[in-house]
């Protein structure tokens, strides 16, 4: 009977400590100081340097800053609630765009501002269940990753096989007549014009007003170019003996293209902006480089194929 009540309570005690401890590998969200986060490990040299250049591209292009995080699994939070909390902590903006996977789980959140212009709701929904799910539910992390890129920054590749069914119509409407058909290319012809048109201005901004290409203001674009360069300031400063030179020299232009901003800002908001915006992507990429020398510097043998930023 003895030996019952003390088997009692050993089970007592290990079933307490089971419900009590805390998830495996659960991350909570915080804030994201690099365009790519791979706290799972999963990426190696190569896919880092495939998601950097889609990121890289998607900004150039589009003004788009992409954030890409890979974690074992959302700690108890919903993929949405994750990634709200984490963009509240790393602070962005409308133009911020984040990707969240949890490898462990397969789940993941895409997080777009509805400022960011250029897709409807229907190609983010098509973008999200064509390319980046298949691409998480394959363990495909670089895949999904650049896929988000892509999409977000050329939206008409989504819509190849709807234009292919609308050809379809089109020439079944043949049958009808001569009349119909006439009206049909016309409405479509002037549709397309107005879609080409709308998103010309979506990507240069509005010629009647001055601007350059960018959904940017002036105040905008110093303002995230600000940020942008003290957050690489900050971290050279914590590792400046681990930042090699080229991380250095792309550093020191960033600083220069950010005082030609400031400097331009009071004559001409044109070539204020064209510099706020180049400081930007060059501060990103001076951040990506910096982040890799110091992951070189602190490498263990045993972790040489992947790379983390734990």
């Amino acid at each position: 009977m003895r030996m019952v009540r003390l088997f009692g309570v050993v089970l007592t005690i290990l079933t307490a400590g089971l419900l009590l401890a805390p998830s495996t590998g659960a991350q909570p969200p915080s804030k994201l100081l690099d365009h790519i986060t791979d706290d799972s490990g999963v990426l190696t040299a190569g896919d880092r340097a495939a998601v950097g250049s889609a990121i890289d591209r998607l900004y150039q292009d589009r003004h788009i800053q992409l954030w890409v995080v890979y974690v074992d699994n959302f700690n108890r939070f919903k993929p949405d609630n994750w990634a709200d909390k984490a963009r509240s902590e790393s602070a962005m903006g409308d133009h911020d765009v984040l990707l969240a996977v949890a490898t462990n789980t397969k789940l993941y959140a895409f997080s777009v501002p509805p400022q960011v212009q250029g897709l409807t709701a229907a190609e983010l929904n098509s973008l999200q269940s064509n390319k980046i799910q298949p691409a998480v539910g394959a363990k495909n992390w670089r895949g999904a990753a650049v896929a988000a890129a892509d999409g977000l920054d050329k939206p008409d590749a989504l819509n190849k096989s709807a234009s292919s069914s609308k050809h379809i119509w089109l020439l079944i409407a043949l049958g009808v007549g001569v009349v119909t058909v006439l009206v049909v290319v016309i409405v479509v012809v002037v549709l397309l014009l107005r879609a080409r048109r709308r998103r010309r201005a979506a990507r240069r901004g509005n010629p009647s007003d001055g601007q350059v290409n960018s959904d940017h203001s002036l105040g905008q674009a110093l303002s995230t170019a600000d940020g942008r360069v003290r957050q690489i300031s900050d971290y050279v400063a914590r590792h400046h003996d681990s930042i090699g030179a080229e991380a250095q020299t792309r550093f020191e232009e960033t600083k220069r293209y950010l005082a030609a901003a400031h400097g331009r800002a009071a004559s001409n908001d044109r070539e204020a902006i064209a510099y706020a915006n180049s400081a930007s992507a060059l501060a990103a990429q001076a951040q990506t480089l910096a982040n890799a020398d110091v992951l070189a510097a602190h490498r263990t043998p045993r972790r040489r194929g992947t790379t983390s930023t734990r």
